[in-house]
């Protein structure tokens, strides 16, 4: 992609999303997102096809922005061989998209895939290589999972509102979630 087509695409995806957070997935119109980026529907169209080609388009830029994010913190982390620095860097990704304020933006992304619920089967396995990165982290797998849906279960409380992103407890727990990276689990026994 040339960086005049690039520069193109991320503008109408910066219109897209500010579209989206004002007006929410389903006012969200090819039609509103060309004019606010200030290019032609036919520019629009050019990279994008459909309303649910650009949705999936801002799914991608949110996550290769926190795909991006984790890998920065996971160079951060010493690679002494300890089990867990992939689920680290995953939990401060998070802990710093709260922090930052930028989940209260993930909002409108929440607020699309429920709108349009045909892009999350698209994006699934998106999802799946950072589940499949935190099973092979030298952690039980189940532990990693755990520790990283309980982190995902405070974004989402700050998402939905349910809880403020300046929340003492949210960093407590990432606090907790981070020292059990350190100290595999037993795993419990199976119930029958």
């Amino acid at each position: 992609m040339t960086s005049k087509s690039a520069l193109s695409r991320a503008k109408i995806l910066n219109a897209a999303r500010a579209t989206l957070e004002s007006q929410g997935a389903r006012a969200l119109t090819l039609n509103q997102v060309a004019a606010k980026a200030q290019v032609s529907k036919g520019g629009l169209t050019h990279h994008f096809k459909s309303k649910q080609e650009l949705l999936l388009g801002l799914f991608d830029l949110v996550a290769a922005t926190m795909i991006a994010r984790i890998d920065a913190l996971l160079s951060e982390e010493p690679d002494d061989g300890s089990p867990g620095r992939f689920t680290r860097a995953y939990l401060r990704a998070n802990l710093q998209s709260i922090q930052t304020g930028e989940a209260l933006s993930l909002r409108s992304l929440l607020e699309m895939l429920v709108a349009e619920p045909a892009i999350a089967p698209l994006r699934r396995a998106q999802i799946a290589a950072d589940y499949k990165r935190l099973e092979t982290d030298c952690l039980p797998p189940m532990q990693a999972l755990a520790i990283a849906t309980a982190s995902d279960g405070c974004l989402t409380e700050v998402l939905i509102g349910f809880c403020d992103a300046q929340d003492p407890k949210i960093t407590l727990l990432h606090d907790y979630l981070l020292s059990l990276t350190r100290h595999p689990l037993p795993l419990p026994e199976a119930r029958s």
